[in-house]
Order: structure tokens, then C-alpha cells, then sequence
């Protein structure tokens, strides 16, 4: 199931003049007071008044003396668009997480590019990958240290990957030391979720069966938030992603309680 549009379900049965003002900031970036009593006929304090109720549904943000659009939802990309965006930042943040592998770990890998990443680095011995990621698998096949687990279930031909309630099922069977997740929206507040139903409920699976997560992300998916939520900020053991994120969101992840490592993007 695809991600719905932008806060579809936090839309539905609103005011149309609610619809007119999102529209408005939407379009504009951004609008005063002033241009929504001009623009949608209605006074000022009706219009203080709705963006209230509108920033209380997470739909716009207030701003000093108006609104602007609220913080974007992630929707999700192929696996072959995934690697075009910041692919050094995940080579080299895959690199790394793979340096948390220990010896003889049983490890759960998701289909993300940054997990594909750190498969591609793995360099631990004796390791056991689960995985539902066609790509994790072709990646390591030719490598005979690493023992390899498929999780079957429905394919998808866009991500790469297996799902389903067959994955699930067999991913329940199973306990990892670490499961080394992608990211399409990570964020203190929300956690890490995903616009792919199929995706958020393997990576519920993967995060139960496993006693460490690890999540690796880019900086562009930090503070975002998507449509599924797979798990609170709390279950991650673990953030990797890069010098190019926000100071003050990996503090936050700090003080949730998670371990943030931040890869050097320069030379």
C-alpha cells in the first residue's frame, strides 16, 4: 500500500475554508494574517482561531503573525532512486555500521541503500545475515564467510525487496544480536517510521526479533516523519548517518537514548 497524500487521514471532514487557507500557505511557502482574511473573506480572529486548530492537526506551522506549510511528509522512492540521493554519505555510513558488527553476529538487514551499504562492508567473520533485500543477497552471495537467510514472502519489483505476512511470520521464528535498518523518516519525536505499510510491519518484525537496532539514515531523513510508524525513537540502540545532520536533532536522539555516530563526509 502506497503512503496516502500529504496528511490525508488528518484531512478528512475539516472545514472547506480550512482546505482554502492550507492551500494558500501551501502554495505561497507561507502566508500572513493579513492575506488569509483577504484571500478567504473570513475575520481575524476566525482566522487565528483555524490556524490554531490547523497547527493542532499537524498541518500547518504557525509562525509570527501567520502560518507556513507544515514539516514535509516522506513519501517513498525505488531502491534505484534511493542510491542517487547522497550516495557518498551512505557508502560511507554504511561503511560504518558495518564496523559494528562483531564476530559471529546474527545480523537482520532491510532493504534500504544505506543497509545495502553496510552489507556491502561487512568485514566481521562468521556472520549470519537475514535479509529481504534481493540486493543485500547478491551482494553477499559471492562472499563465502557469510552465511545468508532469504526471508520469502510477496515481491516487490520497485523496492527489491520481500514482505508480507510470510516474511513477518518467519522473521518471528528467528533472534538476531542486530537489526541494521534503513530509514525513509527518523525523528525524535515520531521515531522511525516508513510510507510503506509492507515496510514498516518487516521492520516491526526485524526490530522484535533483534536484540540491538541500528538505524542508518542520511541527514535528509532526520526530523522527517512518514505515514507508518514502525517503532518510538526509544527501540533504537543505535543512530549512523552524517556530519551534515542537525546538532541539535542528534542531541534530541542523544537524550532519548540512543548512541549517535555522525561519518566525516569530507575527504
Amino acid at each position: 500500500m502506497r503512503a496516502l497524500g500529504k496528511h490525508l487521514l488528518r484531512r478528512t471532514l475539516i472545514p472547506e475554508r480550512w482546505e482554502w487557507i492550507i492551500q494558500l500557505v501551501e502554495s505561497r511557502g507561507g502566508a500572513s494574517i493579513g492575506e488569509l482574511v483577504q484571500c478567504v473573506g473570513i475575520s481575524p480572529a476566525t482566522v487565528r482561531r483555524d490556524l490554531r486548530h490547523l497547527q493542532e492537526r499537524g498541518l500547518i506551522e504557525r509562525t509570527r503573525g501567520g502560518a507556513a506549510p507544515s514539516r514535509p511528509m516522506r513519501t517513498d522512492r525505488a531502491f534505484a532512486e534511493t542510491h542517487l540521493v547522497n550516495p557518498d554519505e551512505k557508502a560511507r555510513i554504511g561503511r560504518a555500521a558495518a564496523g559494528l558488527v562483531a564476530a559471529n553476529d546474527v545480523v537482520m538487514v532491510d532493504g534500504g541503500y544505506a543497509a545495502y551499504q553496510t552489507a556491502r562492508h561487512l568485514n566481521a567473520p562468521g556472520v549470519t545475515v537475514i535479509t529481504n533485500s534481493f540486493v543485500v543477497v547478491q551482494a553477499l552471495i559471492p562472499r563465502g564467510d557469510v552465511a545468508l537467510v532469504m526471508a520469502g514472502g510477496e515481491v516487490s519489483a520497485e523496492t527489491g525487496t520481500t514482505a508480507g505476512p510470510a516474511a513477518e511470520q518467519q522473521l518471528a521464528q528467528l533472534i538476531a544480536n542486530k537489526a541494521i535498518l534503513g530509514a525513509d523518516a527518523v525523528s525524535p519525536e515520531e521515531g522511525l517510521s516508513s510510507p510503506l505499510l509492507a515496510t514498516a510491519q518487516t521492520q516491526k518484525a526485524m526490530i522484535a526479533a533483534s536484540r540491538e537496532v541500528i538505524v542508518v539514515a542520511d541527514h535528509a531523513k532526520l526530523g522527517q516523519f512518514s505515514l507508518y510508524k514502525v517503532a518510538p525513537v526509544t527501540a533504537i540502540t543505535t543512530l549512523v548517518t552524517d556530519d551534515g545532520a542537525d546538532e541539535k536533532i542528534l542531541d534530541a536522539f542523544r537524550r532519548a537514548g540512543a548512541e549517535v555516530i555522525a561519518v566525516s563526509t569530507s575527504g
